[in-house]
């Protein structure tokens, strides 16, 4: 009678943790999704408030680092990012490159945000040709590392890349790239001039699979028309 119970008491004290992970998962979710409204119309102070909310509602369960371990990632990318699109480069790759910092292994996006933030941190606008071929050096560099572990990474993939390019560029000989700080996605462009919309080239899929030995002129795409799929 006794051991009945007790099965009884177990699985009841199971059930309300259950219940209890469920409806906090729940619940950040949902302040989760307003962070993000937040973030995507560029309210940044909300955003943050927003994020700091959950992470201090995970601090309940921090005793147990591998309950709600997807949300608690996504929340540390989250608060980097809003610090990433603040200007706080420096104080952020410092933060997670000591070693007293915390372990950012297999949290992938809070590592590119990391690794995009390193980069900015010695970036200079109007800089000389030799500063130039260093700063480029140091984000070829921290787009390797993160490559080295996360080689599927496409967007590490394309800032390596295209330091890459940018930095055989400068030591060919070409035009100091306008290095610039970057803008919070949803601010407002600038209106191209005349000459630059000409210079603009579309790359229109080839209609059938052709052999490129099989034309003179394999200009793919070319005269093809146009059907609406779907």
């Amino acid at each position: 009678m006794i051991k009945t119970a007790l099965k009884y008491l177990v699985v009841a004290m199971l059930l309300g943790v259950v219940t209890f992970v469920l409806l906090l998962a729940g619940r950040l979710e949902r302040q989760l999704a307003q962070a993000d409204r937040n973030m995507a119309t560029l309210n940044l102070s909300r955003a943050a408030q927003g994020y700091d909310q959950v992470a201090d509602a995970l601090a309940v369960t921090g005793r147990i680092p591998w309950l709600l371990r997807g949300t608690r990632d996504e929340v540390a990318a989250s608060r980097a990012a809003v610090r990433y699109w603040r200007g706080d480069y420096a104080p952020l790759t410092a933060d997670y490159t000591s070693a007293e910092s915390p372990s950012i292994t297999g949290n992938l996006d809070l590592q590119f945000v990391v690794a995009n933030a390193d980069y900015r941190s010695v970036l200079q606008p109007d800089t000389s040709r030799e500063l130039a071929l260093g700063m480029l050096d140091h984000a070829v560099n921290v787009y390797a590392r993160l490559l080295e572990s996360n080689e599927d990474h496409l967007e590490a993939a394309f800032n390596y890349e295209l330091m890459v390019r940018l930095r055989n560029q400068v030591a060919g000989g070409g035009d100091i790239p306008e290095f610039s700080l970057p803008r919070a996605p949803g601010s407002e462009g600038e209106n191209m001039e005349a000459d630059e919309i000409e210079d603009i080239q579309i790359y229109v899929p080839a209609d059938t699979v052709f052999e490129l030995n099989s034309t003179d002129d394999p200009t793919m795409g070319d005269g093809a028309p146009i059907r609406r799929r779907g």
